[in-house]
């Protein structure tokens, strides 16, 4: 059978929020990898913001100071959700979030230890800034904490956007099949289609990656089946007289808690 391992940070103490380090990785002979995470906790009804936080909104800025016995983890971000308060976006989690990353030991024999500078915001009618900093020592051994932290993080590392990517992409339920710039002399839009294998419920784009851009809520247009969806999206240059075009864009596809993530280089 399998054995879960788990290490959790300690809470430190905050006034709008929590946030902490956990580990987890299941004790299989042939596996080394940990599972490890950011845990922010918010006051119900606050929110908090993804990596790309939109127009209203902050994105967090998390620096490792130091990552012992491994290399560094890239941290990955679940599925965003659309806000919209005032008439300004922002994209980002209701109740806090838990963002994932993998974390293979250099020596399975020697603990990990891992050192967090985190920086934040989370927001209700007002935004309050947060800082932490982090640390957690996760042991080979360790097993302190039962399998909670590692149900948590699996569910979270589920909630992850997968990436599509070559000929593999035709067997994801959710696939970004063209994306093209239609600009005039007075706007720009971003024309992206989209399939869906079990049809299209709730679907939604966001864009991100493209330097001095920012991209409005997307119209949506379903086929009659919901297998095809269609996104028009307005385009704001932040410095006049730029283009688009040539610039590389982060798609991120998403419905019903499911999640695409598609890198391109916008053409038209």
């Amino acid at each position: 059978g399998q054995v879960w391992a788990d290490a959790v940070g300690d809470w430190p103490e905050k006034r709008f929020s929590e946030i902490r380090l956990l580990a987890a990785r299941a004790g299989i002979a042939d596996s080394a990898q940990l599972l490890g995470g950011i845990e922010i906790t918010t006051r119900p009804g606050w929110k908090t913001y993804w990596r790309a936080a939109g127009e209203a909104g902050l994105p967090p800025q998390f620096n490792w100071l130091s990552v012992e016995n491994a290399e560094i983890p890239e941290i990955l971000w679940p599925v965003p959700m659309r806000f919209v308060t005032d008439g300004l976006e922002s994209y980002g989690y209701d109740d806090g979030v838990l963002l994932p990353f993998h974390i293979v030991p250099d020596d399975p024999t020697k603990p990990v230890r891992l050192h967090l500078q985190a920086r934040y915001a989370v927001c209700l009618e007002i935004c309050v800034p947060e800082q932490a900093e982090l640390t957690l020592t996760v042991s080979p051994q360790a097993t302190d904490s039962g399998p909670e932290a590692a149900a948590k993080l699996n569910r979270a590392l589920q909630q992850v956007p997968r990436l599509q990517s070559g000929d593999a992409a035709t067997a994801l339920p959710l696939m970004i099949e063209s994306v093209a710039l239609v600009e005039t002399a007075s706007s720009a839009m971003l024309v992206v289609t989209a399939r869906s294998q079990t049809g299209f419920v709730a679907p939604d784009l966001f864009v991100d990656g493209a330097g001095d851009f920012l991209f409005g809520m997307p119209e949506i247009a379903l086929a009659a089946d919901g297998a095809q969806a269609s996104f028009t999206l307005p385009v704001s240059a932040l410095v006049s007289g730029t283009s688009l075009k040539g610039q590389a864009a982060r798609l991120t596809l998403t419905d019903q808690g499911a999640g695409i993530d598609y890198s391109t280089v916008i053409s038209n």
